[in-house]
């Protein structure tokens, strides 16, 4: 089912003559580009952009079967909707209140002529439609090959900094955009804080080090987290001190891939993740959910969470993500983005998730 045709459905179900999107993330799939100017309104019959100067021929040429409208002093935004409205005959319309201020919600019912109905489009994107997919697996390759090239590229004496950059500056020449979020490198004790973002901190022998990063392509993105052992000692990998940590890490994180299908709910999934964590004795280390769903954005729900109830569907992207966070020590992530199929879940990533050592080809 194509953009429109589900869009159309869900305001037929609404009983709304019209949907106003302004969000950036609920406007990108209509406009081919992501940015916060500009709006889109659908309706039953027909499909419009209003953009300005600076976007309209960029968009124009992405967006077959949307009606143009410049946006400018001559033709002002509430002047362009109430024309759409006159001609159409539109009398309801829905727009985004979480993402409008209430000084534009407010200038919005006085200006427009039609009456306004405050909602969110945000579970629409729960689904991904088969171009999303292929975004996003696009993005999961580049970050699947930098995080390959960074185990490799790891030394003792590294700052922190250094690593996130070399990591940042791989995913842009893989094809990335820009990062899809602040990139985390937290090497010992450091990686007792979940979003340790990257620091001035050395990077010694012996340590574990975690990195968290994404990459964002064509406007999707995927997110990782792998852990790895810092080589420069002669210790073998069994004998770290935080190995059984790494392991009981990685147990819960397949324990919970293996129970994602559909109709699960995501509050099972998260149960699962940290049930095998709390066997460990790890419980009150483990203190955010188990993952989130991805795509325009990096944080998106469904969220396996103790308290989510939504029923896993076939198209559904998300990651799965149990840590294991010990003060004074550091900690172990493991994450992966998954996607939900007819018959369980894949992973988008191919990376050996057992524990490795940096510097090994």
């Amino acid at each position: 089912m194509d953009l429109l045709t589900r869009l159309r459905l869900w305001l037929a179900a609404e009983k709304l003559d019209g949907v106003l999107i302004n969000s950036r993330q609920n406007k990108q799939p209509h406009l081919g580009i992501s940015t916060g100017s500009g709006y889109v309104l659908v309706t039953q019959t027909r499909a419009h952009i209003l953009v300005d100067f600076r976007y309209y021929n960029d968009v124009a040429s992405r967006a077959a079967g949307y009606r143009m409208h410049l946006l400018d002093a001559a033709n002002p935004f509430a002047a362009v909707v109430n024309r759409i409205v006159a001609q159409e005959g539109l009398a309801t319309l829905g727009f985004e209140g979480d993402y409008v201020s209430w000084q534009t919600g407010s200038r919005w019912r006085e200006t427009l002529n039609a009456t306004l109905c405050s909602l969110s489009l945000d579970p629409l994107r729960q689904i991904k439609t088969p171009d999303e997919i292929a975004l996003i697996r696009a993005a999961c390759r580049i970050a699947d090959a930098a995080a390959r090239h960074i185990q490799r590229f790891i030394q003792p004496g590294m700052r922190e900094r250094e690593v996130a950059a070399e990591l940042e500056w791989f995913m842009r020449q893989q094809g990335a955009d820009k990062p899809a979020f602040d990139t985390i490198v937290a090497s010992g004790p450091r990686g007792a804080l979940p979003h340790g973002k990257a620091s001035d901190k050395v990077i010694e022998a012996g340590e574990m080090v975690t990195l968290d990063f994404g990459a964002q392509h064509r406007g999707y993105c995927s997110d990782i987290t792998r852990t790895f052992l810092v080589a420069g000692q002669s210790q073998s990998l069994e004998s770290h001190p935080l190995y059984a940590v790494y392991q009981t890490v990685l147990e819960a994180q397949l324990a919970a891939i293996r129970a994602i299908r559909p109709g699960i709910p995501c509050h099972k999934v998260d149960s699962v993740a940290r049930s095998a964590i709390e066997r460990a004795g790890y419980g009150p280390q483990f203190g955010h959910n188990t993952g989130h769903a991805i795509g325009i954005d990096v944080h998106e729900n469904p969220r396996f969470s103790p308290t989510d109830a939504t029923l896993l569907q076939p198209g559904m992207l998300l990651t799965v993500e149990p840590g294991i966070y010990l003060e004074g020590r550091g900690g172990v992530r493991i994450e992966d983005v998954v996607l939900v199929t007819d018959t369980g879940a894949e992973v988008l990533y191919a990376m050996d998730k057992t524990l490795q050592l940096t510097g090994e080809q």
